[in-house]
């Protein structure tokens, strides 16, 4: 399912995938599940190498969609929570756009530099730290998701989200939609690649994120459907 939508309580527009089975995690993934959805699990798993929402591949439907996601601007700069090393931010700045992500994970952030031979200052204070490639062309923070708005980082003209919000807990929600919300422009577009599925017969990561409950945490939207 792709939509695009408006919404006049938050001022985001959509751009969603919440097709099961072409997710960007692998079905075996949601088959298997996993309860490990807490900060340290995460940088244990990958720490360990157990990341299977890690893709060798940029988002198929990213692409496909990106057209939406862009609705004929140029230069974007664009958020990506939980960015982990996605193939994602490399296409991305490769489009000409500017990209800022953020990961509580150094060994992921490092490696994305790393894997794609890019040259990076780091910058470390307080609450996070700051890797920043040479050109400027994409900076990664590490931190909690919800501490990125210290970074004074704003005005993001897309979010490009593939599986965070299915990620983090339920009851934890409305804060991933405060951060966005903090930090997005008034143009701002968002992509969603998340998992629909029922959820009464499992409750656990990744969750299930249909178009009612994005709906919900993000605002009211009315949505077209391609």
């Amino acid at each position: 399912m792709i939509g695009v939508g408006s919404s006049p309580v938050s001022n985001f527009r959509f751009v969603i995938n919440s097709d099961l089975r072409n997710s960007g995690m692998a079905a075996e993934s949601l088959a298997e599940g996993s309860s490990k959805n807490n900060p340290r699990d995460w940088l244990d798993r990958w720490g360990a190498g157990d990341t299977p929402w890690h893709k060798t591949e940029v988002n198929p439907f990213l692409i496909k969609y990106i057209h939406l996601l862009e609705n004929n601007r140029n230069n974007l700069k664009i958020f990506v929570p939980l960015c982990g090393k996605s193939l994602d931010m490399k296409w991305l700045i490769d489009r000409g756009h500017r990209v800022v992500g953020v990961d509580l994970s150094q060994l992921a952030i490092e490696s994305f530099f790393k894997e794609n031979s890019m040259e990076y200052s780091v910058e470390t204070r307080n609450d996070f730290s700051k890797y920043r490639e040479k050109s400027g062309r994409i900076t990664l923070y590490c931190c909690s998701l919800y501490d990125f708005p210290k970074t004074g980082e704003k005005d993001f003209d897309a979010v490009v989200d593939r599986g965070s919000i299915g990620a983090i807990y339920p009851e934890d929600r409305h804060r991933y939609a405060e951060v966005l919300s903090s930090v997005k422009s008034s143009d701002c577009r968002h992509f969603i690649d998340v998992f629909d599925y029922d959820d009464s017969v499992r409750h656990e990561y990744p969750y299930s994120l249909p178009m009612s409950t994005i709906v919900e945490v993000l605002g009211y939207c009315t949505t077209e459907y391609y």
